[in-house]
């Protein structure tokens, strides 16, 4: 819940900004670590997954191009190049070819179906951790210097958090020394201050920094959380629909910002809030009528 949050509040435009994207989506790239089964079948991965990542990923971009046509004829706007458009959800797959609708979200999606491919068949056909370290990072340097189709640049960028979630969950999960953690957080913003980060674009004003960084907050969350360990039916309802979410939120961030822009009333707290109350309301529709409804 916390990361869905940090990325509705990094997408209002929130003095919070430059803090949340130097690790809100690295969270999420290190947590589908946690959960790569290698236990399954290639096949049976690869088809789990497509359903999950792939299947709603075209769905929701066909959407937003529909949503896009629709209010650029209403509001009398530039039409769409429906080519280059076409072109960047089935072929490139990445941020600068979606960001023209409201699929520019999905980049993520893509990108994080690839990566765990990956991390997948490194753990299921290579022995050596170290052989699978340098793959992890031969592909995380490529992806500064390749444009590949179908977002592969990205989940070659990406697939570095995915190796640390999936080596951190087997075998550093309950390791004590993680409490050290907090103190290397605070080390890295003195020194450093917090770096910017936008890996949507694979763009970060210090690699090494950036990575450490990401991971030192990811994982002062996680021993926070283990701390707390507070469960309620809110919490549980947006843990399950993560995803969801996740590719609704541009759609109630934008209703806000319209809302508070047009009475000229509040600011991004406002728009915050507002984005919140009908993220809820919608996942209460969902629950009344499409219970069966899984992403």
């Amino acid at each position: 819940m916390i990361g869905i949050l940090a990325v509705i509040l990094g997408h209002i435009s929130s003095p919070l900004g430059n803090f949340i994207y130097s690790w809100h989506m690295p969270l999420f790239f290190f947590l589908a670590g946690f959960f790569i089964k290698c236990e399954l079948s290639t096949k049976e991965f690869i088809i789990k997954d497509f359903k999950r990542l792939i299947f709603p990923y075209f769905i929701f971009t066909t959407i937003a191009l529909i949503l896009e046509t629709i209010k650029r004829m209403v509001l009398n706007r530039d039409r769409l190049d429906y080519l280059y458009e076409m072109q960047g959800i089935f072929i490139w797959m990445d941020y600068p070819s979606l960001m023209n609708t409201y699929a520019f979200v999905l980049w993520f999606l893509p990108s994080l179906f690839f990566s765990r491919l990956i991390i997948y068949m490194l753990n299921k056909y290579i022995l050596s951790v170290l052989i699978k370290a340098i793959t992890v990072l031969f592909l995380f340097y490529l992806s500064f210097y390749f444009n590949i189709f179908f977002g592969i640049d990205n989940a070659f960028n990406a697939i570095i958090f995915v190796f640390l979630g999936f080596i951190f969950y087997r075998f550093y999960q309950n390791d004590k020394r993680l409490y050290i953690m907090p103190f290397i957080l605070l080390g890295l913003t003195i020194y450093f201050g917090i770096p910017n980060l936008d890996i949507a674009v694979k763009s970060y004003e210090n690699i090494l920094v950036n990575i450490l960084y990401a991971v030192s907050i990811i994982l002062v969350l996680i021993l926070l959380l283990k701390k707390i360990n507070f469960r309620s039916e809110l919490l549980t309802s947006w843990s399950s629909n993560t995803m969801l979410l996740f590719i609704i939120h541009p759609y109630t961030n934008n209703i806000s910002h319209i809302i508070v822009d047009k009475f000229y009333f509040g600011d991004w707290y406002l728009k915050f809030l507002i984005s919140l109350i009908l993220l809820q309301l919608f996942l209460q529709i969902k629950g009344k009528f499409f219970k069966e409804w899984y992403i």
